[in-house]
């Protein structure tokens, strides 16, 4: 056991401790008392409406194969705004965009332009610089991130495949305005999709279908203006998984809206694990930690634990969750509780409105503001990261994870012809 995780252990057992304690002396709060007082929330919790990004005018195409033979070629022979163009084919390189802002990589058909990296190069795009966007192909057989942005103001991932990378599928971190939109990730050790280290955020996960991974999506301190929503999240350990951590930048996981989901069967021991994944098994939409979230209009079922969740988030630091709405969701066939909140919590966290057979502590749903949760919630996710570090959980190997559906990912209409876009629409929040 190394001894990050024996801390880790160690904390999680103290917080089951406090958790005990804190539903002894915890007790429900009806008054009418201001979901703000009560959380002190700093950003907005979903990405507001956005305009069409505009489409650049004066740009040069760079085809590859015909005119270079990779695709990192012709990045570094474009200048920002032009787009690169990529005909369909096995392409065995990893792309790095470093000096190049406002590019687009796009490929002419979603399923046919591949970048596979034969299990031994690090990622398949990696980008840099502001502004990058990457459209229409697939990414395979990396021994990190199918596509990684990382540190900029713009970026865009849009009709992307990834499937069977050794960490995550399709990934962000320390970066703002952006979007993830018809994507589509499998087969990952840690999540499909993730957005970290980032507050506000201001970006959008929508339209996106994530399976087979350890996580469908893990957002590790993001929030503020940030939403993942129209989406499918089924067949991972766990479903989507907003937490805090210490191990990035600014703690707690403020502000994120989770909205008009499909959150199913998120109980797949064969999914690839080499992180925390198990941790999260059975579990449906799982606030890990987080404050100040919106969980609204989602249907979750079929978990074998719970359909949704809030638990406390231990690293160097305990994290309870506090001030997260939970309104409008539709939860069923959960094997221990549809809905559950876990000691300790901090309060202002509500269930109102929901669709539900069970709950843990019972009564939970009616806009009841608890103090202190139920201890036994906790427990029995802090036993499945005991199995986890112990080396007992179940896990598959993502060299092998099944491969995408094909023939249900759609390509991006008219690739090969409509000319490139910026990231996002600047000028607006």
């Amino acid at each position: 056991m190394t001894p990050r995780r024996r801390d880790l252990l160690r904390a999680m057992g103290a917080a089951g401790a406090v958790g005990v304690a804190g539903v002894l002396g915890g007790q429900f709060v009806g008054d009418a008392a201001s979901q703000a007082e009560q959380s002190g929330g700093q950003y907005p919790a979903g990405q507001p409406p956005r305009g069409e990004p505009r489409a650049y005018e004066d740009y040069t195409v760079h085809e590859v194969p015909s005119q270079y033979d990779t695709v990192q070629a012709a990045v570094e022979a474009a200048a920002p705004e032009d787009l690169v163009l990529v005909e369909p084919g096995v392409y065995r390189e990893a792309v790095e965009v470093t000096d190049t802002p406002r590019l687009t990589i796009r490929g002419t058909d979603r399923n046919d332009v591949v970048l596979d990296g034969e299990f031994k190069r690090e990622d398949g795009v990696l980008v840099t610089v502001d502004d990058v966007v990457v459209e229409n192909l697939t990414a395979r057989h990396y021994v990190r991130n199918g596509f990684f942005w990382s540190s900029v103001s713009g970026w865009r991932g849009s009709y992307l495949t990834a499937y069977n990378n050794q960490v995550y599928g399709i990934y962000n971190i320390a970066s703002q305005h952006g979007r993830y939109d018809n994507c589509y990730a499998s087969g990952h050790t840690d999540s499909g999709f993730y957005i970290g280290q980032c507050k506000p955020c201001h970006a959008v996960i929508e339209h996106v279908r994530s399976e087979h991974n350890a996580i469908g999506y893990s957002g590790t301190n993001a929030g503020g203006y940030l939403t993942v929503r129209d989406s499918v999240w089924r067949n991972n350990m766990g479903g989507i998984v907003p937490n805090s951590l210490d191990s990035e930048a600014d703690p707690p996981q403020d502000s994120a809206r989770i909205e008009n989901n499909l959150v199913e069967s998120n109980n797949n021991a064969d999914a690839p694990d080499e992180s925390f994944g198990y941790a999260a098994f059975g579990t449906g939409i799982n606030v890990a930690g987080g404050i100040n979230n919106e969980v609204v209009g989602n249907t979750v079922r079929d978990h074998a634990n719970f359909g949704i969740v809030a638990v406390p988030m231990i690293d160097e630091n305990l994290y309870p969750p506090r001030g997260n709405r939970f309104v409008d969701n539709d939860v069923s066939g959960s094997g221990r509780a549809d809905l559950a909140i876990g000691a300790p919590e901090d309060g202002g966290n509500v269930f109102e409105d929901n669709v539900a057979g069970s709950s843990r502590p019972g009564g939970l749903d009616g806009g009841t503001r608890l103090v202190g949760g139920d201890p036994w919630v906790t427990m029995v996710l802090f036993e499945q990261f005991t199995q986890l570090d112990r080396g007992e959980a179940p896990r598959g190997d993502w060299r092998n994870a099944p491969e995408p559906p094909f023939a249900e990912l759609e390509s991006m209409p008219n690739a090969r012809d409509a000319p490139p876009r910026e990231a996002v629409r600047r000028g607006e929040s």
